[in-house]
Formats: structure tokens, sequence, C-alpha cells
């Protein structure tokens, strides 16, 4: 048996297995040691029981073991003691194994000590009263043992064995007879103890799994309610749940401070009713805004659908409620303040149907409408004309007495070309100086009536800071349907008419007449020379640096055509691309324009990009274009992610789909693509969402004023952050002064391209590989 003990226990000296259950396997130790007292009255009668039997027979024999038993209780008692006065919360493996050990070795010598004294006084007397106390003793203690150490089944096994076997023996081998049955039951009892043991040991290793699950639920539980209110009250949007009765069940802070609810009105079990009483009575919502809110709860009750309604407060806030079903009959009520986010809005929109300067339609807008107007003049035949307004001397104003004041002209041109007109009458800033009209339901004589009171409101001087300037109006004038049947015949013809105004002396309008050959001739001389351009390479590129405005940095250059003609000298492009437009020279032209790019910017350094202005016409010709920038790319070595092609809102308007199919073809190839003029009615944020853009182009209009104009700043700012959600970079145009490019810095533009940094040059004439920082 010894020799039994030590393999247990050096089995037992090891490190535990990974996984072992430290917490469990000190728990049973400590159950153990769990009454220092339990173990006086039991460690009493282990003492007595020798020593009744010496007192009976007289053998020293039984003091003999009366003494050791005692050494024994006493060892086991300071044990108890030693461990109870410790702290054992932080005991590792090693020490609960040694308060195992201790107790295992003290309980196991105080069985072997009692099993051999019974089995003394069983073989070694004939003395009936120390037969009945060693036995009676034996069995005591022993269901003492299986009910006391039943945590640790081993120790009671070997302790039952030590204690009853040496009975049983020695009951068999006693002198009466009787005895030897009573010895072979006691193995049916040391059995049946050792089972009894077992199962109690299954049941606390239940109750123990059972407790930690307990506390993992528990703490779980803790934890989830700490995280569901964190996650509630860190939400930006208002939250409230009701139950089927429409009381409230959970909100969040958010919620209580939109409202302005006291604590009272945001705990469980508050009626919605007296929440709804509260909001009136301290004016927080009108009543009619309650009734469409108590709409929305019927609604959503008997339709179980999510609705939403748009409520503002009497402190001007603009809430979204949206009410949706939730569990068990119950509504959850989300609160967003969209009082921003509308008046962002309302800014964006405006932007993108309306001129910021003048506040007149922008070209987006005049679109829509000359559209509308063909339109109706296919359904009804009501006729009406098209006016194109261009103001005389306006670039003299521009260069001489600077931007600022001719951005005042133009505010004030505007206001006064709406009071010429009628209220049914669209009037629109096409660009720079030039304006639109579109007068529905007008004959000729109606349409020289008003187009003479534009004349006149203009001759009339504009006086600005003791400034006294001068413009005037020409107005060319198409009637639909005779004069064009489509918004571009019509406007083409406009122009026509408008160009004749200014060539017979200006201040003056002019309607478009057939017979206008002087007009087409001068068009077709230009048409002629731009072919004979297209062949003898009279056509140049120059280049503008656009910079980093972080790192003041070179990170791109626009390619911006030019025509030295031999006897008109330098073409600006602004005359000559229409002309190619309407000749079908454009495709060649941007052919041209694609390939000279790519070849002259694969010598500049390779973290500078080209950027090449695309005609809308060339996208009309899908494959060509693919083609070209492929064969540009190919030809030059040019990496692809180094070219951006810049388009604009007119381009979008055609063909959606078509469009958006070459734009992926291409960006497949690594080219990106920039939308340009944004913000002169050429840029709708409907397709800053639509189109993979990676950069947006803000007009220098803006730039202009973003010192005078807290509206000029608030775009810069709002296409900036919108940009920025879109994963896209923002290049500000017009750039003349450091001012200028500290104020678009700080609104968030992260590019820019004007004056400051360079004017367009020819290649010839800048070094690519010695670009100096310009910031």
């Amino acid at each position: 048996m010894a020799a039994a003990l030590k393999r247990l226990w050096n089995a037992r000296a090891h490190e535990p297995d990974e996984g072992f259950d430290l917490a469990g396997y000190a728990l049973l130790v400590s159950s153990l040691f769990s009454s220092p007292a339990s173990i006086i009255p039991g460690g009493v009668a282990g003492i007595l029981t020798p020593f009744l039997c010496w007192v009976s027979t007289g053998l020293d024999l039984f003091l003999n073991l009366t003494v050791m038993v005692a050494a024994i209780v006493l060892l086991r008692l300071l044990n108890f003691v030693s461990y109870h006065r410790r702290d054992h919360s932080n005991d590792g493996y090693a020490e609960t194994r040694r308060w195992d050990r201790d107790y295992f070795a003290g309980a196991t010598a105080f069985s072997a000590v009692l099993g051999y004294s019974c089995y003394a006084a069983l073989t070694h007397t004939d003395d009936p009263a120390a037969h009945i106390t060693s036995v009676a003793s034996t069995i005591a203690i022993a269901s003492g043992y299986v009910s006391r150490n039943a945590g640790r089944p081993k120790f009671v096994a070997v302790q039952l064995l030590t204690f009853c076997v040496p009975m049983a023996i020695g009951l068999i081998q006693a002198h009466n007879g009787y005895y030897h049955y009573i010895g072979y039951f006691a193995f049916l009892y040391v059995a049946a103890n050792i089972a009894i043991t077992n199962s109690i040991h299954r049941n606390l290793l239940a109750l123990s799994d059972a407790t930690k699950q307990s506390k993992a639920l528990a703490s779980a539980l803790h934890s989830q309610n700490l995280t569901l209110d964190a996650a509630l009250n860190t939400m930006i949007h208002g939250l409230a749940m009701f139950d089927r009765d429409l009381k409230l069940a959970v909100s969040n802070a958010p919620h209580q401070v939109l409202y302005g609810l006291p604590e009272t009105l945001a705990l469980p079990g508050t009626p919605i009713t007296a929440i709804a009483r509260f909001l009136v009575e301290r004016q927080v919502v009108r009543a009619e805004q309650l009734r469409d809110l108590r709409e929305a709860l019927a609604e959503i009750q008997m339709t179980q659908q999510t609705t939403s309604r748009e409520i503002q407060t009497r402190a001007g806030r603009i809430l979204v409620v949206t009410f949706a079903p939730a569990a068990e009959g119950g509504v959850l009520m989300s609160t967003e303040d969209a009082t921003t986010r509308k008046a962002t809005e309302a800014r964006i929109e405006q932007m993108a149907h309306f001129d910021e300067l003048t506040g007149l339609a922008n070209r987006f807008e005049y679109n829509r409408n000359i559209a509308e107007t063909f339109s109706r003049l296919e359904r009804t035949g009501e006729l009406f004309a098209l006016l194109y307004v261009d103001l005389d001397g306006f670039k003299q104003i521009n260069d001489s007495l600077g931007h600022d004041l001719g951005d005042r002209v133009l505010v004030e041109t505007a206001n006064r070309l709406r009071g010429a007109i009628r209220g049914s009458d669209l009037l629109a800033r096409f660009g720079g100086d030039e304006f639109l009209l579109i007068l529905p339901a007008a004959n000729h004589a109606t349409v020289t009536v008003i187009a003479q009171r534009m004349i006149d409101a203009m001759s009339k001087a504009f006086t600005f800071d003791n400034k006294t300037v001068y413009v005037t109006a020409s107005i060319g004038i198409a009637m639909a349907p005779h004069d064009g049947t489509t918004p571009a015949d019509l406007l083409r013809h406009a122009d026509t008419a408008l160009y004749k105004a200014k060539a017979a002396g200006r201040s003056r309008l002019m309607f478009f007449d057939p017979a206008m050959a002087e007009e087409m001739l001068e068009r077709h001389e230009i048409e002629v020379d731009l072919r004979k351009a297209c062949e003898d390479g009279s056509l140049e590129l120059h280049y503008q640096p656009i910079i980093d405005l972080r790192t003041g940095e070179v990170v791109s250059r626009e390619a911006l055509m030019r025509w030295r003609h031999p006897t008109r000298g330098m073409v600006s492009a602004g005359l000559f691309i229409p002309v190619a437009e309407q000749s079908g020279l454009i495709a060649a032209i941007g052919d041209w324009a694609i390939q000279q790019a790519c070849k002259d910017a694969v010598c500049w350094d390779s973290h500078i990009g080209v950027s090449v202005n695309i005609s809308p016409l060339q996208f009309r010709e899908p494959r060509r274009i693919v083609e070209t920038v492929k064969d540009a790319l190919i030809s030059s070595g040019l990496n692809s992610r180094r070219l951006t092609l810049e388009v604009t809102e007119s381009l979008l308007i055609e063909d959606n789909e078509t469009t958006l199919g070459v734009i992926d073809e291409l960006r497949t190839l690594g080219v990106t693509f920039a939308l340009d003029d944004f913000g002169t009615g050429y840029s709708s944020l409907a397709y800053l969402s639509t189109y993979p853009f990676a950069q947006v182009k803000i007009d220098q209009s803006f730039t202009r004023t973003v010192h005078s104009s807290e509206a000029s700043k608030a775009i810069i700012e709002a296409v900036c952050q919108l940009a920025r959600r879109l994963s896209m970079n923002v290049v500000v145009e017009g750039i003349e002064t450091e001012q200028q490019r500290i104020a678009v810095q700080l609104l968030g533009a992260q590019r820019a391209q004007g004056y400051l940094f360079g004017r367009p040059e020819a290649l010839a004439n800048f070094v690519p590989r010695k670009d100096r920082n310009v910031a």
C-alpha cells in the first residue's frame, strides 16, 4: 500500500496539463479545510478508541497507539490552523498541491493507526468491550470520512482501505465465527461507501460547474448591459423603444437631449402620452406636428411597416423621426438631428442648379429648362425664343480693375436683366459674362420689346466705390422651332446672331437669319485653317502646374491647347475648339492632344501626372477614344496612373450608359478622371456619386471671392468635405495670391492651380526634372 501511495503522489507531483482547472482544484482542496472545528470530534473519538481498549484490556499496545493518535490529531489541527491563517487567492498549482498532500498524509496516518488499533483489538484480545469500541468507532469515523472528504474521493478510498480493511481482516481472523461474516460484510461496506463518495463528489462538481456558469452568465449579462448602454449613449441619433402599450422600455441620452426631456420622462414605463404632453406644453413641437407623429404611430401599428416624419422644433431644429416595428408589438423610435445635413443639402442643391455669384440658373438648370421647353413645344406647339446675352467690354474691366469689381458688375447685371423680363421667363448665367434667356409664349414683337428693355437697362452706368464703369449688352436671338429644333441648334444659331450683333457695333439685338453668310464664312475659314493646322503641326500644348498644397510640390500638369495661326497669331482655344466640335475635327485634335501629352509627360519626374481635357463629342466614338488612350500609353511608355482625363457635365447629360462604359473601361487601364468647372453649371452633385471621379476641380470664380464671400468659403469647404468622403482629390483653380492659397488650404483643398504657381508654358520653357517647390 505504501508503494501505491508513493506512485500516486509521484504522479501528482508533475505540473498540470494544459487546460487544467486550477480554480476547481483549489475549491476542492479548500473544502477539505472548510471547518477546523469538525476535525476535533473525530480526533477525540480517534484518541478515545485505543484508550478505552487499554482501559478494558490493560495492554500497553493500546496505550502506545493512544499516544500516536493524539500526536497525529495535534499535527492535523496545527495544519488546519496554518491553512486558515493564510490568503489562498493567489495560490498556484504547487502551493495548492502541497496543502492537498499535507491533508492526505495526516488523514491517512490517522486512518492507518486506528485501523491497526481495531485489528489488534480483534485479533490480540477476546475482550467484547474492546471489540465493540473498535468496530463501532471505525464504522462511525469511516462514515464521517465519506461526508467530510467527498471532495477528494481518492482520499476517501485510501482512508477507507487503511481504516476498514484491517478491521475486516481482524474480524475474519477473530476466534468468534460470527465475526467472520461481519468481516466479509465490511468489504461490502467499504465498496458502498466508496460508491457513495463518488456520487457525492459528482454532485459537488456539478454544483461547482453550475456556480461558475452562473457567475459567468451574470458577468456576461453585466458586460452586455454595459456595452448596450455605451452603444446607445454614444449613438449620434436619439433612440427610444416603446412596448405594445406605448410605454417607454429604453432610451438613450441623445433622445433625451434632442427633445429636452427631464430624467423623470426618460424612465422605463413612462407612457408616450406623457412625453407628448410635455413636448406640447413646453412648445418643443407644435400640436399639428404632434398629430402627424401620432398618425405615423397608428400607421406602423396597423401596417408594421417603417415610416418617417420630418418635424421642425420651435428652436429651429429639423428632426427626422423614424418609427419601426419592434418585437412583441413594440415600436422603435429613431430621431436624427438633420439640421446641419438639411442645410448642407439645400446649399449644395442650390449650388448644383444656380450660379453662386448671381443667383441665376446655371447651365445645368438651363439645360433642364430648355429640354422641358422643347417638350412643351412638341405637345402644344407653343413658340418660344432663346436670347444669348453677352456683355460688351467686360474683359477690359476685369483686366484693368480686377476680378472683384468684375464680379460686382455681374451681380448688378443679373439684377438689371431680371428687372427687364417677365416672371415666367428663365434667365441663366451661361458662363463668364454670358447669359441665356428662355422666353416662352413669345412672338417676334414681344421678344424685341423684352430684348430692347434689357439693352436699355444695361446702357446705364455702373458705379462702385466712386468708380464709374460702362458695360453694355449685345443679344443674339433664335426663334424655335424656326431657327432650331434641338437645344444645340437653337443655341448655336442664337450664338451666330450674337456674333453678328457684336460685329454690327454692340449694344444691340440681332435675330438669327439663315442668310448670315458672312458669319458662316468666317467660321468656315477657321475650320479650313484648323484642318491645315492639324496636318502641319501648328497646334501646341502648353502646360500649367497643379500643386499639392501640403507639400508645395508639382503633382500634375494640365495640358492646354494652343494654335499658332500664320496670320491670326495665337488663337484662343475658346474660338477654335467650338469650331472643331462643330466640324468634326475635335476627334482628331483630341487624339493628338492625348498622344502628345503622354509623350511629353513621360520625360518628367515619375511622380508628376498629366491632365488632358476631353470634349464630350469624343465620347460619341467610344472605341476610338479607348484605343487612342491605349495606343498613347503603349507608344509613350507612360504609366497609366499618371494620366488624368478631365470632363465637364455636358458630357454626362448626353448618354449616361455609354459614357459610364467608356469611363469604366479606361479606369481598368489605370487612367483616372476629373470633373472640371465645378460650380459653373457643369457640376451636378448627382454625377459625383454616379461616376467614379478621382478628382473634382472647383471653378476659379469661387477663388476670387474666397476672402469676400462667406458663401464661397462655405461652398469650397462643403465640396472638399463631400469629395473627401467620396475619396476624391479637390483642385481649386485660379489661385493668384498667397492669401488665396492659404484660404483654400484651410478650407480643406488638397491641390491648387493658378498663376501663383505658374502660367501655362510650352514644353521647351521649363525643365521638368528641376521642378522647384512652388509654395
